[in-house]
């Protein structure tokens, strides 16, 4: 490694009678500098708090700007939280009673924060963007943990890579604000590996607490499955004695001496910390599904019981994909960097057989055991990649748990590259200068190929998949000018006048682009219209907003619309909801109750177009209200639709509508 090049100077003595060369003393400042690079003495990192505040200018861009692609974050999470905060919105099987496979712990937390955002927002679409505000924030702490310490415990340069993957990449950036149980076991698996990248310790308990904490939390109030990485801490914690000296409070250092049964005591810690930590997560959680379900349930093992143990059901009912899916994925995402952590270990060895006789040591055991911890931290990147990739359901939102590991393990290849391309200057007898202009410019050239890449990637996400966001954004514009009260609604009096009466916003073939029900005001609400879709869509949940009265000063009745906070709809069962993925018919509505509909029109597509899903923007029943280019995918070049490029040659593009009903 680069460490090592330092102890390989030779300090050749001048020959007696040999008048000694003064030097120049640019050249020996120079010389001086390189040497500094190489030793990596005068590295500069950022603090915890420097870290927070540059990742939270790149978190707030995504949550100010970055589209949702999966369905699920909408009609799972997005709509039940609409529902605790609006009172109504749309329920998908999951929640049914019959099945509980989604926590309502999840959705309150963030429904808290929602509740919060209601003192400074004059709309629920501000408390929309508010929220996933609040995740930026969340999200660049736990990415600042993970950076100082990747930067304290493996290595500064090592932790200057991490930074600028996180900080760059497109899979962080549409992962960062997700509204997802598995952006949210990410969270933990950061702030899980700040505390697992330190050394193994005999003494101190805190790293085994703190890490079962985590990845607890992480798998019990966000994905069950989360729990896979942490099988290599296990192994490490068991196998491994690790650190038996320790400093405390006061300043004394205490020391462990290993016993005939440490590993006994060590499984005894682990069980002792997954019982406490478990337990308690595990009681809180269940508290708070009580309070929504009504019923007593632990929402992790109906997840787990629905995906392992159900013969015939499981998630292939909802589509499958290629072994190669992740790759591509990867590649997408991360570009280069992915490919530079799949290959992590391998770098990892060439590196241990290079450097053989450098690590000091009597043993060729003595030789490898610095690399096998090392690679101990680099496994669990692969055991979560295999896993998932053998699973015949892929989606991308699956992979956002591995993200800080996928960082890790394409920085510490970086580095090892960066380290043999010095080599490689030095077996050519180059001198310290260039030799340490090698070592710099290596892992530049790295990085900024990644990150130019994902700029690529994220600016052809925000300028070709959007629409829906401007489209569904622009229906508040129906809203009279001088509207001052009761911002959330098109009609400012439909709370005290029970003469105006609902507006539909309607959607066909586009249901699974639908940004929630946070971008329609309170007196419209989402309808399907049938298309050629035959599987299962969310069906309503019971509203809690009813009729009540007052008198008022001349001693009439006047009726109001108010919200009740029951949550009733929460604890209900609604018929025709299935996990087999069965259509549902009564979700539909008919085209003639439509005030609004939301459609793409693709030109190039006009053999598709059937009687379920017509060319609507050519019907004399709709006005355009507002239209937006979108790409066109399937006639578009796959490389130029997936990257921008100046001029992005090879692209077609269709309108994303949405048509108000003619009077």
């Amino acid at each position: 490694m680069a460490e090592s090049e330092l102890r390989s100077r030779n300090n050749k003595k001048v020959k007696k009678g040999v008048t000694p060369v003064i030097p120049n003393i640019e050249n020996m400042n120079a010389v001086k500098a390189a040497q500094a690079l190489l030793s990596e003495s005068d590295t500069v990192t950022l603090s915890l708090v420097s870290a927070f505040r540059i990742l939270f200018i790149m978190r707030c861009f995504s949550a100010l700007y970055r589209i949702m692609d999966d369905c699920d974050e909408v009609y799972n999470y997005w709509e039940p939280t609409h529902y605790l905060l609006q009172g109504y919105g749309r329920e998908t099987w999951e929640y049914s009673t019959d099945y509980k496979i989604r926590s309502w712990a999840f959705i309150f937390i963030h429904a808290l924060v929602g509740l919060v955002t209601k003192f400074v927002a004059s709309t629920k679409l501000q408390t929309f963007y508010l929220i996933r505000m609040a995740l930026a924030a969340v999200c660049s702490f736990v990415e600042a943990r993970f950076y100082r310490a990747v930067t304290e415990e493996v290595n500064p340069h090592v932790g200057r890579y991490v930074f600028v993957i996180l900080f760059f990449s497109a899979g962080m950036f549409n992962a960062s604000t997700a509204y997802l149980p598995s952006t949210f076991a990410m969270y933990c698996v950061f702030m899980a590996f700040s505390y697992a990248l330190k050394p193994v310790s005999e003494i101190d308990r805190s790293r085994t607490y703190k890490v079962v904490f985590w990845i607890g939390l992480g798998s019990l109030a966000g994905w069950p499955f989360a729990a896979l990485i942490g099988i290599p801490f296990v192994i490490e914690e068991i196998a491994i004695y690790g650190r038996d000296t320790m400093e405390t409070e006061d300043g004394t250092i205490v020391r462990s001496v290993a016993g005939a049964h440490w590993r006994w005591r060590r499984v005894v810690r682990l069980m002792e910390a997954t019982v406490i930590c478990g337990s308690g997560i595990t009681a809180l959680l269940v508290l708070i599904d009580q309070m929504f379900y009504r019923q007593y349930t632990v929402v992790a093992w109906n997840i787990i019981k629905y995906n392992l143990f159900e013969a015939g059901l499981g998630p292939e009912l909802y589509g499958t994909e290629p072994w190669y899916f992740y790759i591509l994925n990867g590649v997408l995402n991360f570009n280069i960097a992915f490919i530079l952590a799949l290959g992590s270990v391998v770098c990892v060895l060439i590196t241990a057989y290079v450097d053989r006789n450098l690590v000091p040591g009597s043993s060729r055991f003595d030789a490898v055991w610095p690399y096998f911890l090392l690679v101990i931290k680099l496994v669990p990147f692969y055991i979560w990649f295999t896993v998932f990739s053998v699973q015949a359901h892929k989606e991308e939102r699956f992979m956002y748990v591995a993200y800080p590991l996928l960082a890790l393990n394409a920085s510490i290849s970086i580095y090892l590259i960066r380290s043999w391309s010095s080599k490689v200057a030095r077996y050519f007898e180059a001198s310290v200068q260039v030799r340490a202009l090698v070592l710099r410019y290596t892992s530049l050239v790295i990085l900024v190929l990644t990150s130019l890449l994902s700029i690529s990637r994220i600016v052809a996400l925000l300028t070709r998949y959007r629409a829906p966001f401007v489209v569904y954004s622009a229906i508040w514009r129906e809203q009279l000018p001088d509207q001052l009260m009761n911002r959330n609604y098109l009609q400012e009096d439909f709370p005290d006048n029970l003469n105006l009466t609902l507006k539909n916003v309607c959607v066909g073939k586009e249901w699974h682009r639908f940004p929630s029900q946070f971008f329609l005001p309170s007196d419209t609400r989402l309808q399907f219209l049938k298309s050629e879709f035959d599987g299962q869509l969310p069906q309503t949940f019971e509203e809690d907003i009813t009729v009540d009265s007052y008198e008022d000063a001349n001693g009439n009745q006047v009726l109001y619309r108010r919200r009740v906070y029951g949550w009733y709809g929460a604890r209900k069962a609604p018929a025709g909801l299935n996990n087999l993925n069965l259509e549902d018919p009564t979700v539909y509505v008919q085209e003639e109750e439509c005030d609004y509909l939301v459609d793409a029109d693709f030109p190039l597509h006009t053999a598709a177009a059937s009687d379920l899903e017509p060319r609507y923007i050519l019907s004399d029943k709709w006005e355009i209200l507002t239209c937006v280019p979108y790409l066109d995918t399937e006639n578009s070049n796959r490389f130029a639709r997936a990257f921008w490029i100046p001029g992005s040659p090879g692209l077609q593009w269709g309108d994303y509508c949405m048509l108000k009903r003619k009077t």
